[in-house]
């Protein structure tokens, strides 16, 4: 399109410096040798000789001329052969009659001039630079559109495509037009968009399957592993023998670990295939208390004050997020926990205080991300998920999780909406 603006704006260039040319032409001051002193004694000295013109007193600078009778003859050539005086007027410089005793005899036509001459050639000049900036103009306007049609706007269809194929719209049709010299690339384009697109159908299947395996797996090890963990807890209670219980702990923490990972594995495959579902429903505060009282086994948690209220959430996902955040708390603190609460414009804040020494400012904002873990967690054992996870929940029954770090430790806090 810029291409035709800059044939355009020479074109007016063009078009401006022939129209000055024209002006200029056209102005000129042309003078004609209208010379009347010489046809006055041309005339004088007809009307004196006229029975025998060829004894005029002629001057040597005297232009040329021609003396026509009434019937409008030649009678008489200076220089001036024009055959009749009709054809003698139609290019004369000028004419006066010979006259003699109040007798018309006939009259004197002087030659064009030079100047007459030219001014016929400016007329002609004007004219045929008319015709040309017309034609010009005209061929100009025929042939933008056509370059417009052809190839401006195909390609600017074209460019629209690419676009609309680089952020993944692969639904979207190219018009096919072989009359447009972009006609076959055209064709190309669409069977480049169908065969990304059966690519990317293909690709979701595969991924779909790979996270249906995961999740299947994920959770068939949950059960032999839920079964070392209750095994563990029974021969912890009957085996006496110190070293032998220092070792049946070790392997339920171990199995315990591999439960969390496993869980957290399992929700994340779950919510990538929309299968973790929210049902949102009305839960007193006091399940909230007893909830934290489930998930806190290592009995960390100091004090839990929540306010009396009713909140919209599901009890089951509201159990998992509070799992997740002890959790975290556990691994990463390992210290005493303080639970409040406050309830806020149509809201229930419930904020989770340890002791610990939280995230780094500059990592804070990154810990509700899928798979991220804060540096010098590396020999924490966990899959980053259970913060993402958390986060999602939340955001799925109208609520928000929020972080903050406070110079005596680290704070998560729940916002849920009031019934």
């Amino acid at each position: 399109m810029k291409k035709i603006k800059y044939i355009f704006i020479n074109m007016i260039i063009v078009t401006l410096i022939a129209v000055a040319g024209i002006i200029i032409i056209n102005g000129r001051q042309l003078e004609y040798s209208n010379d009347i002193v010489a046809l006055n004694r041309i005339t004088i000295e007809a009307s004196k000789n006229f029975e025998h013109l060829e004894d005029m007193n002629l001057q040597p600078d005297t232009g040329e001329f021609a003396i026509y009778n009434l019937n409008g003859e030649l009678i008489y050539s200076h220089g001036y052969n024009a055959e009749t005086m009709i054809a003698a007027v139609k290019k004369a410089n000028a004419m006066q009659n010979i006259i003699l005793d109040d007798k018309v005899l006939g009259t004197v036509v002087l030659a064009p001039t030079y100047e007459n001459i030219m001014y016929n050639y400016q007329a002609q000049i004007i004219f045929i630079l008319s015709c040309v900036l017309i034609a010009m103009w005209g061929i100009s306007i025929v042939s933008a559109f056509y370059i417009n049609r052809s190839i401006i706007r195909p390609f600017e269809e074209m460019k629209d495509f690419a676009k609309e194929i680089a952020i993944g719209n692969l639904e979207i049709n190219l018009k096919m037009d072989r009359k447009n010299i972009f006609g076959i690339f055209t064709e190309s384009f669409d069977i480049m968009r169908m065969e990304l697109k059966y690519a990317r159908e293909k690709a979701e299947k595969i991924e779909k399957s790979k996270m249906e395996l995961i999740a299947s797996i994920s959770h068939d090890i949950k059960t032999p592993i839920t079964s070392i963990m209750v095994i563990c807890e029974f021969l912890s209670v009957i085996i006496k023998d110190e070293a032998q219980l220092a070792k049946i702990l070790s392997i339920s923490a171990k199995a315990e670990q591999i439960n969390l990972m496993t869980a957290d594995l399992l929700n994340s495959q779950l919510e990538e295939l929309g299968e973790l579902k929210v049902t949102m429903g009305s839960v007193l505060s006091s399940d909230i208390g007893n909830m934290f009282e489930l998930a806190d086994g290592r009995e960390k948690i100091v004090e839990c004050r929540i306010e009396d209220c009713i909140i919209k959430a599901d009890k089951v996902r509201m159990q998992q997020i509070i799992n997740n955040i002890i959790d975290n708390s556990y691994k990463y603190a390992d210290t005493e926990i303080w639970i409040g609460s406050k309830l806020l414009d149509n809201s229930l804040f419930i904020s989770i205080k340890d002791m610990g020494n939280g995230v780094a400012e500059e990592e804070i904002h990154k810990v509700k991300e899928k798979f991220y873990r804060a540096k010098g967690t590396e020999n924490k054992h966990g899959s980053g998920l259970g913060l993402y996870i958390v986060n999602d929940l939340m955001s799925k029954m109208e609520g928000s999780v929020s972080f903050r770090n406070e110079e005596d430790g680290f704070i998560v806090e729940l916002e849920l909406k009031l019934v």
